[in-house]
């Protein structure tokens, strides 16, 4: 004998579990974890630029070691451009990764009253002077060291008063 299934809607149940609830309340939550998270920080300009500026300029000090030639970085409140020495004069340099670059909207770098500032790196990837660069953003502020021996390091960030 053949047993009848019910196959009457009526008698059929529909709507959702309380598990299967629980479980898209948990994907939703997730996924607006994910969408706060994306959100951009104050502070990932800054942070970027730093690292970028940093990277750069310590390619520019090994590559005075293999040219064998004198280089430098110039720093402005708006940007950065290297240069190298030829024929006894500074030129820029525009091939990559070397190109004049523009900080992000609202960094800046302090460069104090007396214009520009010029880091130079010897032949031998020695700077000239220990110097510091300190970019600002809004409330925050990250530093730049080139050391004496030519390391170029990323100080800490810190906000500012």
């Amino acid at each position: 004998m053949k047993s009848r299934r019910n196959t009457n809607p009526k008698n059929h149940e529909t709507g959702f579990t309380l598990v299967e609830l629980m479980i898209v309340l948990v994907i939703l939550g997730l996924m607006a974890s994910i969408v706060v998270l994306s959100f951009p920080d104050d502070r990932n300009d800054l942070e970027q630029d730093a690292q970028i500026f940093a990277a750069r300029t310590a390619a520019l000090r090994d590559n005075a070691i293999l040219q064998s030639r004198p280089m430098a970085v110039q720093v402005t409140p708006s940007g950065y451009s290297f240069l190298e020495r030829r024929k006894g004069a500074w030129s820029v340099m525009e091939d990559k990764p070397f190109r004049s670059t523009n900080w992000s909207a609202g960094v800046t770098a302090e460069v104090g009253e007396t214009g520009p500032l010029l880091i130079s790196f010897e032949s031998t990837g020695l700077p000239s002077d220990r110097a510091e660069v300190r970019l600002n953003y809004q409330d925050f502020a990250r530093n730049i060291v080139i050391a004496s021996m030519g390391d170029v390091e990323l100080a800490g960030g810190e906000e500012t008063p």
